[in-house]
């Protein structure tokens, strides 16, 4: 199994398990959705989707040494845009999505369980991409892990993946 193969398959079980199994549990323990969980997790979605956006734009305008054809790996570190404030931001934002996929079916137990899929998900990001990007990218990289948090719930962050997206943000 390639690299990509396996991690796209451990993030859609990291999202889908949680709330899936919550839902299951629901039934079992005749607890009814919460209807108000709806609307908070349709913004996290947002915000989620906003950052990783954002992160993606930012690798594939500032992390090439050439323009490229298709989907590749960057060749270039991204300190900039949402990479100012986290060295993660696309996995750290996909790390809710089990949280905000159980708000939105209104699982009391997919919410409770989510935090299982989140603390995977900040696993993923300390002890496979830390790993994958210190091999690709040090000494630059040790140096910017001094200064930039792996993760951050600074509201900058999202004013940062606005930016980006907007098209204000500079490499």
């Amino acid at each position: 199994m390639n690299e990509w193969t396996w991690k796209f398959a451990f993030w859609i079980t990291t999202f889908l398990v949680p709330p899936l199994l919550g839902i299951y549990l629901d039934s079992l323990c005749k607890i009814g959705k919460l209807q108000l969980m709806v609307p908070i997790g349709i913004i996290l979605l947002i915000v989620i989707l906003l950052v990783s956006s954002a992160a993606g734009r930012a690798l594939r305008l500032c992390g090439h040494s050439r323009k490229a054809r298709r989907l590749t790996p960057p060749d270039k570190l991204v300190t900039s845009s949402v990479f100012s404030c986290m060295r993660h931001p696309n996995q750290f934002s996909m790390s809710f999505m089990p949280l905000a996929i159980s708000m939105i079916l209104g699982s009391p137990c997919g919410v409770l369980l989510s935090g299982w899929g989140i603390a995977l998900g900040l696993a993923f990001i300390l002890y496979v991409e830390e790993k994958l990007v210190h091999e690709s990218f040090c000494p630059e990289y040790c140096e910017y892990a001094k200064e930039v948090r792996a993760v951050s719930l600074s509201p900058k962050c999202i004013v940062e993946a606005i930016r980006t997206l907007l098209g204000a943000s500079k490499c």
